[in-house]
């Protein structure tokens, strides 16, 4: 079976539409800035040698949904976002529902 080739339908946009094109772009240019700040927080919080940076990773990593895995571990995906951005710590009780969800085995080093 040939693939076939998507069609292009193209057609001038009304005033509305050129309207709305118009506040779109201003309102990306408008968080644009923001985004990249909070997505060099998020950078640098995965960096960092600590459990919770090791927790961040699985979380950017996953399959599953960020809303999903906030309402998992029992937080709102507002205050798991600011997690990711190191923004806010969580309580140890939801970093261990966020370690069951992503599927962290914990063990215990052999003693020296």
């Amino acid at each position: 079976m040939s693939e076939r080739e998507a069609r292009r339908i193209s057609r001038p946009l009304t005033q509305a539409e050129q309207d709305r094109l118009v506040l779109a772009r201003a309102q990306v240019a408008d968080e644009l800035p923001e985004l990249a700040v909070r997505d060099q927080l998020s950078r640098e919080a995965q960096d960092e040698p600590t459990l919770s940076a090791e927790i961040r990773r699985a979380i950017h990593a996953s399959t599953i949904s960020l809303t999903n895995i906030a309402s998992r571990a029992g937080v709102t995906p507002l205050h798991l976002d600011e997690f990711l951005t190191g923004e806010r710590t969580l309580r140890s009780d939801v970093l261990d529902r966020l370690s069951t969800t992503l599927g962290f085995e914990f063990k215990l080093a052999a003693s020296k």
